[in-house]
């Protein structure tokens, strides 16, 4: 059964596609995304496939499973279009709520989910009102889909079907429940309700270049790099890159392990980015070199040749697309978040959390010698309030989260401390410290005393919620 889902317009409709032409309609969602955010519908009988697409990058994708939707990656909206049976196609006009509550659905996990005759629905949305919470409440059966979506306890759009280019704001509230209370005479309803609003997008994004005219497999199907360890031309291992990060180092904790006292424990990071990899030194004793330049940080290419002491670690980039089959998908904002020192404004849709593309190293040529510059990039935190997306940088003297006015971050929470927790950097490392307060310090959902942050990681205090960029 397909939902039918919110939208402004529709821009685009097509009967059966090829992959041809889906391909083509992939490039002209990318082109709509630039004034306004968009989905890319692909249909048949029995499959729903999404894919959110906003200022000419393809940002999430989603599935329909057991009448609820569900995120997949870029990669399994690609391999699934491809057996769908007589697909057809729609490219619908979003906007910025829209997109947000939409992925909310798909990605999150409901904080209560009830038939509508097991609740009392008017006394569910007062409780919100009253309580001054920020919220989504989607109610669906079947091709219905109907989200009324809650800022601090006040009703700030309903979205259903295609909506109205100004909605009465006082009437928000009645026309989602005229919808649901008309639909639930029939036949129940499910409501979900949804107060975690922090979205990220697919695992397998990559940064689209503006002059791209491609084919989008050749982006998202090609093989993964490889990296090769050598010693003395000898091949001794390889790996793919199949994850985020692979951490090189002595210590048999490392994905590639080199045993050599010359290799510090952990020596060097390859990290993927959207599509970008890079290798980082973590301030080893002996360093580490690309093509015979000893580098900080640096972006790698295909046949870049990466040197630790006296191994080497040539990375390469296949040719050829991955023919694996997808995989079968399974099936708080109560506080007050106050950046104190200067923020910007990046440009992922509010409550949306990317990382920020990767920084190439620089390079100044002299003559036939090549003098490496390396580009220092300053970790920092981004989260999302009432005010959109917001970063804060991590100054080399620490950032403080806590209860006090004078706070780095502040969190206006009942048990949290004026000095609840802190960010430290040391010896190239940044280090995440809970100091007091009784709320819990939580990264990745797992409470912490100390921990070494990471590229992505996310941090929760109270309701609120950051994700960490290196």
């Amino acid at each position: 059964m397909r939902i039918l889902i919110p939208h402004v317009a529709i821009i685009a409709e097509s009967g059966e596609v090829t992959k041809s032409s889906l391909n083509d309609l992939m490039h002209r969602s990318l082109e709509a995304s630039a004034a306004k955010p968009c989905a890319l519908e692909v249909f048949d009988a029995n499959t729903q496939r999404l894919l959110f697409v906003r200022e000419r990058q393809i940002y999430a994708a989603a599935e329909v499973v057991g009448g609820q939707l569900a995120p997949i990656s870029i990669r399994d909206f690609l391999l699934g279009t491809a057996h769908m049976n007589f697909p057809r196609v729609a490219l619908l006009e979003l906007n910025t709520k829209i997109l947000h509550s939409v992925l909310v659905v798909a990605q999150k996990k409901p904080a209560l989910r009830v038939m509508t005759n097991m609740v009392d629905l008017d006394e569910l949305l007062n409780r919100i009102e009253n309580e001054g919470k920020s919220a989504i409440v989607a109610a669906v059966r079947d091709s219905f889909l109907a989200l009324l979506r809650y800022e601090k306890g006040k009703t700030a759009a309903f979205c259903h079907e295609r909506m109205a280019p100004t909605p009465r704001e006082g009437s928000l509230r009645e026309e989602f429940l005229v919808n649901v209370y008309t639909q639930a005479a029939t036949q129940p309803l499910t409501v979900s309700l949804y107060e975690d609003f922090l979205v990220s997008y697919a695992p397998d994004a990559k940064n689209v270049p503006n002059q791209f005219h491609g084919l989008f497999d050749d982006l998202f199907l090609s093989k993964p790099p490889v990296v090769v360890l050598r010693f003395k031309e000898r091949e001794i291992g390889r790996w793919e890159m199949d994850r985020p990060r692979l951490r090189i180092g002595r210590t048999p904790d490392n994905d590639i392990v080199i045993d050599n006292l010359a290799v510090s424990r952990l020596h060097a990071l390859i990290e993927e980015e959207k599509g970008t990899y890079t290798v980082k030194d973590c301030d080893s004793l002996n360093g580490t070199e690309v093509n015979g330049v000893r580098i900080t940080k640096r972006q790698l290419y295909d046949g870049d040749e990466i040197s630790i002491a006296k191994h080497t670690i040539l990375f390469r980039v296949p040719t050829g697309h991955a023919v694996a089959e997808p995989d079968t998908a399974a099936a708080g904002y109560d506080q007050t978040m106050v950046f104190t020192r200067p923020a910007t404004t990046p440009t992922p849709a509010p409550g949306t959390l990317r990382p920020a593309p990767a920084r190439p190293s620089l390079a100044e040529v002299h003559g036939d010698s090549t003098v490496a510059v390396a580009t220092r990039r300053i970790p920092r935190l981004v989260a999302y309030d009432e005010h959109g997306m917001r970063t804060i940088e991590i100054a080399e003297s620490g950032l403080v989260i806590g209860s006090d006015e004078h706070a780095d971050v502040r969190i206006e929470a009942m048990f949290v401390a004026a000095r609840h927790a802190e960010i430290v950097l040391e010896g190239g490392r940044v280090l995440l410290r809970r100091v007091g307060g009784l709320r819990p310090v939580k990264v990745g959902g797992k409470p912490i005393r100390e921990i070494e942050l990471k590229n992505n990681d996310e941090i929760q205090i109270a309701n609120e919620s950051f994700v960490f960029h290196d």
